[in-house]
């Protein structure tokens, strides 16, 4: 895993093929494929590690097929709402993509030995989990025995929910994740792993924001930054939105929906110094 703390200019490992991990079973790690865009020709470079005791031998049919229906309906449901062709294959396990030295973007950890992963191989600190509670209970998360897995190895498990596919939720809740998202960057004690569920809408569209309003990138730079290391497609009108909120106050301002379909995807020195004001007040709260 040395690769990942080197570089923050790509991810990781090259996925193998299934028969690659088919023949790895045997060893004591394995590096696992995960989503991918049916319209990509290459791997995608996103490291995903799971221990053999978590693979089994021979799945029972009805484990199998929960599984399968749950992944199905869920990928029909990003397809729908999100109009992207991207893909999460829960039963591969956690996957993530290093953005920059401190920024970890990735799927939702599924077991307690994830959050042993991401501290003794990332060096994670923070963690900023935008799932609701029925995004864990509908994948059978137990997620107070991560909560206290990160309490034992000192990592601060923070908490923004917004409701998944639902871009009004993200633009309503973008200002808060990205307060505490910074804030636990400033710190700087370790990395900040971000996640949702699949680790390719909410999570994404809070580094973005991050990016874009603390990092002087603008909107775009700051999405293809993104996606150009984790293929995936946030919201960017939530974003664009969530920035209108924060840098226009005025109470004649014009709604936000009559603007032009790129506003917002850049904003002038005192607008990012309104904004980066906005969201420090929002710590803590």
């Amino acid at each position: 895993m040395e690769a990942v703390g080197k570089s923050c200019c790509n991810s990781v490992f090259i996925a193998p093929s299934e028969s690659d991990v088919l023949l790895k079973k045997k060893k004591v790690h394995s590096h696992n494929r995960i989503m991918v865009s049916k319209n990509s020709f290459e791997s995608i470079k996103i490291y995903c590690k799971a221990p053999e005791s978590e693979i089994e031998e021979y799945p029972t049919r009805n484990r199998l097929s929960n599984s399968r229906n749950k992944m199905e309906e869920y990928n029909i449901a990003m397809k729908r709402m999100m109009r992207n062709p991207y893909e999460y294959h829960h039963d591969l396990g956690m996957n993530y993509t290093l953005i920059t030295d401190n920024l970890i973007v990735g799927s939702q950890p599924q077991k307690p030995v994830d959050i042993d992963h991401l501290k003794q191989e990332e060096n994670v600190a923070y963690i900023l989990n935008l799932q609701q509670d029925n995004d864990v209970e509908f994948w059978g998360i137990d997620l107070q025995s991560i909560i206290k897995r990160c309490r034992e190895l000192g990592i601060r498990h923070m908490r923004r929910p917004a409701r998944d596919f639902d871009p009004d939720s993200l633009r309503s809740g973008l200002p808060k994740a990205v307060s505490s998202l910074e804030w636990a960057i400033s710190e700087g004690k370790g990395k900040v792993y971000v996640h949702c569920t699949a680790g390719l809408g909410r999570a994404p569209a809070v580094a973005i924001a991050y990016m874009f309003w603390f990092l002087r990138m603008n909107l775009n730079t700051a999405y293809d930054t993104l996606t150009s290391k984790r293929p995936c497609g946030p919201n960017k009108g939530a974003i664009r939105g969530a920035t209108y909120d924060l840098a226009k106050t005025d109470p004649w301002r014009e709604p936000f929906e009559s603007l032009p379909e790129n506003a917002f995807e850049d904003v002038a020195d005192w607008e990012r110094k309104l904004i980066q004001d906005r969201v420090h007040s929002l710590r803590g709260t």
